[in-house]
């Protein structure tokens, strides 16, 4: 019997010790949480984000060649597919073909022009020898040495020289009428291989902006249209945390405050940056079946606020911080700092 008086004490001593110890840890959890309640705004809805670029070609056809793939670090202009293009190419060959010809029609049109005026300097030449050889004769005439017929055979040469006159200045005006013509054809022709020109290029598609190739939706041979999408770049350099904070917490929230926050990826690390950018309507307003009252049945929900945190600086172990890479989806969790 005294064995037994004796256990029973111990066990309820232990059992006194169990809950003394349970009763300090949950006041000691209670102690941690008040203090990170006033001093952090803690949430982990949120993730890193950065802009995505949609690449599609300008025409339609068939991909003839994927020249980068997922995952690839391309730089703006760098080409990233092609379409195939053999027909568009022969039209501006011939395209070219054509201004080639038209420049050899103002060479030709020239050429006329420059024999034109020679004709009407000749034509000039020979109105003044047979004005002279008519006035000769009708002094003659006027003296009796020539008779009447001679005198007429004279002037009608001289009409026929001034005639010859005017049909060689007609040439001129004519010759340089197609030399004007020609230079038009030409410019248009040379606009149209321009135009070609332009519109070959778009069947080699370029990278807008510097980024990783983040996700491929077509592959070499598959037929697509104008605007439809075939990488998603994601610009990596611009990277940053997004956060869809509680409208219950947004009253402590303002711009360049302080914020830490972790990732799943590294959680020996920690970054900081601060909130840039408060967003003006709740995320709600932006989903593809926002909320609806018409029927007038109302279930409060809390709204959340969409928040930008920049990546400043981060602190940690050094293994990590030497081969940490910033992946656009990373999930986070975010501490704001409080006023104090």
């Amino acid at each position: 019997m005294e064995e037994q008086n004796t256990t029973v004490p111990k066990k309820s001593k232990v059992r006194t010790y169990v809950l003394i110890v349970i009763v300090l840890a949950a006041i000691v959890l209670a102690v941690l949480w008040w203090l990170n309640y006033n001093k952090y705004v803690t949430t982990d809805d949120a993730n890193l984000d950065s802009y995505r670029i949609d690449i599609a070609s300008q025409v339609s056809g068939r991909i003839s060649q994927l020249l980068v793939h997922e995952g690839d670090t391309v730089f703006e202009g760098q080409p990233l597919f092609e379409i195939e293009s053999s027909a568009m190419l022969s039209r501006k060959m011939e395209a070219e073909a054509q201004y080639e010809q038209c420049v050899a029609e103002v060479a030709v049109a020239k050429i006329t022009l420059s024999e034109a005026k020679k004709s009407y300097e000749v034509a000039v030449l020979a109105e003044g020898l047979s004005q002279k050889n008519y006035n000769r004769a009708k002094t003659q005439f006027e003296g009796d040495a020539i008779p009447l017929e001679s005198l007429q055979t004279y002037e009608e040469s001289w009409q026929s020289a001034v005639l010859q006159v005017q049909i060689a200045e007609n040439r001129i005006q004519s010759a340089q009428a197609n030399i004007e013509a020609a230079i038009k054809s030409a410019e248009s022709a040379q606009a149209n291989v321009e135009t070609m020109s332009t519109d070959l290029s778009y069947y080699t598609i370029k990278a807008p902006a510097s980024g990783v190739i983040g996700k491929r939706w077509s592959l070499a041979g598959d037929m697509i249209s104008a605007g439809q999408t075939i990488f998603t770049l994601n610009k990596g350099t611009d990277i940053w945390v997004a956060i869809y904070l509680e409208e219950t917490k947004f009253s402590h929230i303002y711009i360049n405050q302080q914020v830490k926050f972790t990732l799943d990826a590294y959680d020996k690390l920690t970054f900081y940056g601060k909130i840039y950018y408060i967003g003006d309507n709740a995320a709600s307003e932006f989903a593809l079946v926002p909320p609806n009252n018409a029927s007038g049945n109302y279930t409060k929900v809390t709204q959340r606020i969409p928040l930008k945190v920049s990546i400043d600086s981060v602190s940690g172990d050094e293994h990590q911080k030497d081969h940490y890479k910033l992946v656009s989806g990373m999930s986070a969790t975010v501490k704001i700092i409080k006023d104090k």
